[in-house]
């Protein structure tokens, strides 16, 4: 913060301190994400190993039932029940033969018809399911058999063991998965192996079905984690060292600055020099402007144009933010007020509130006095919930929030997917709009995780009926991806920078006049 120097700083404490700062988040980032890490393997081959017994549970299912209906003709001829056997088989889903025994001898079967074969049912894991590597029909392909007895009689249905590794393979593409059965177990390539499955040291996780006796095993290689943290976190990992970077300068610079900073922003909040800066928003499918956001600059006297991340924190810790903003909606609508036609139907600005905000009672009345100069045009108006400090819900911002909306002032939550409390915010409070961070539109085409991302929050957004704003526009390829996903309003430098609240006035008479 552009802070008057009152004291001069011995150099070499000051460079200490200023590396120690910027060390420090590398540090702790690191640490942090090693963790998350792991952390985050065990719950994807927990997760894995779950979805894989689910579905394994449902192929013995679907494998039980066929057996059932077999077992219904266990005294007919092998002739008569034959057809019923081929039936079974052509029609229930994962099951690949049929058979049935008498006494342990297997006498007739959905392939064969007639069969004379003894088996032993000991190799059957608690009389039930067996693993076998292959069979003399299909040698080379295993298969899970399902044994339902009643009495002297016995049915025998299979499930091809290319569904198993399918979906030891499918379920998910990360982890590693094994079938244990018994003895012997099967691998994601779908061979079949006797003894004590291959270790999986990361993230090992043992899930057994309360119905079948079977067990899926899920976990990850020795240094899995590495190769994960190049994948998943490596964003992460040039912003820690970006934040370093940023961190140790910004502690240098501000070293011998002025211990209360709350005085300066005081003195400029008095003299005028927080200044309304607008950023439109336009349609997606026409680029038609339908709002803007109104961003707060600090033109200060010595330093110039001063960066938002720099004074804004500061104000929200001090309680300046509340007045700061106030004084920006006054200018919004002194400046734009008499230009109100120009805005047309449906066309909202939005403005930044902080927690702050939200125990101030003052908010209310700002808004309907906003309101209230643009009569007889009431463009609409948006309050975006920022996260730098956590707005907690209680009766006080309850009835706050229930009055805007009383007011037609639309809630939305800036930069969601960034901060730890978007999710609490959309339980707890009625959001009208999603804002989509720009982090994840800048990764469009370029990381594939981000844009799985985006797409999740978009499809929330259409579950949950908001309406969706994507910031950071600043590719054709992004505009299209994110038109074609439904995304109905964009802000960004493909179309237009922040500008002045004179310049957006001329902007929109330009547009007006079609200039």
């Amino acid at each position: 913060m552009p802070l008057r120097n009152y004291t001069r700083r011995r150099l070499l404490p000051r460079l200490v301190f200023s590396l120690s700062m910027a060390l420090l988040p590398l540090l702790l980032g690191s640490v942090i994400i090693y963790w998350q890490t792991l952390r985050t393997l065990s719950a994807e081959a927990r997760t894995a190993s779950n979805e894989a017994v689910r579905l394994f549970d449902v192929m013995l299912s679907n494998a039980t039932g066929a057996a059932r209906v077999a077992l219904l003709h266990d005294n007919e001829a092998c002739d008569d029940a034959t057809q019923v056997l081929r039936e079974q088989v052509a029609v229930v889903p994962f099951v690949r033969s049929l058979n049935l025994t008498r006494d342990d001898d297997i006498y007739c079967t959905s392939l064969f018809g007639e069969f004379d074969e003894r088996i032993d049912p000991s190799l059957y894991v608690d009389g039930a399911l067996r693993m076998m590597a292959g069979n003399r029909v299909t040698p080379h392909y295993a298969l899970l058999i399902l044994r339902r007895a009643e009495g002297p009689h016995a049915a025998l249905a299979t499930v091809d063991g290319r569904y198993l590794s399918n979906t030891l393979q499918l379920v998910d593409q990360r982890s590693d998965l094994q079938l244990q059965v018994g003895g012997q177990w099967m691998d994601e390539a779908g061979g079949v192996y006797d003894g004590s499955p291959a270790p999986l040291p990361l993230g090992r996780v043992i899930q057994h079905s309360e119905r079948f006796p079977y067990s899926v095993i899920g976990g990850f290689p020795a240094g899995a984690q590495w190769r994960h943290i190049h994948e998943d976190s490596l964003p992460l990992v040039i912003l820690m060292f970006m934040l370093g970077g940023i961190s140790g300068f910004v502690c240098f610079w501000l070293w011998g600055r002025s211990a209360t900073p709350s005085l300066e922003l005081e003195r400029a909040l008095l003299a005028g020099e927080f200044v309304p800066y607008l950023q439109p928003l336009v349609d997606a499918r026409d680029g038609r402007w339908v709002g803007a956001e109104v961003l707060m600059r600090w033109v200060h006297p010595r330093e110039g144009m001063v960066g938002p991340d720099l004074f804004i924190p500061m104000a929200e810790r001090s309680g300046l933010i509340v007045a700061m903003t106030r004084e920006l909606m006054h200018q919004v609508a002194d400046g734009l007020s008499p230009h109100g036609q120009l805005l047309g139907q449906g066309f909202h600005l939005s403005f930044n509130i902080s927690a702050r905000h939200c125990t101030e009672s003052g908010l209310f009345d700002d808004c309907r006095g906003f309101q209230a100069r643009f009569l007889p045009h009431c463009p609409e108006l948006t309050l975006e919930l920022t996260e730098r400090e956590l707005i907690v819900s209680s009766e006080v911002t309850d009835e706050l929030f229930d009055n805007l909306h009383g007011l037609g002032v639309k809630l939305a939550i800036d930069d969601f997917g960034t901060g730890n409390s978007s999710l609490a915010y959309l339980h707890r409070f009625k959001v009208d709009a999603l804002k989509i961070d720009k982090s994840f539109v800048a990764m469009i085409g370029v990381d594939a995780l981000s844009s799985h991302v985006l797409d999740s929050i978009v499809e929330l957004c259409g579950k949950l009926d908001l309406m969706i704003i994507a910031e950071g526009v600043e590719t054709e390829e992004q505009r299209a991806y994110l038109a074609l996903r439904g995304v109905e309003v964009l802000q960004g430098y493909l179309f237009d920078r922040p500008m002045p609240l004179a310049a957006f006035v001329a902007a929109l008479q330009g547009r007006q006049s079609g200039g």
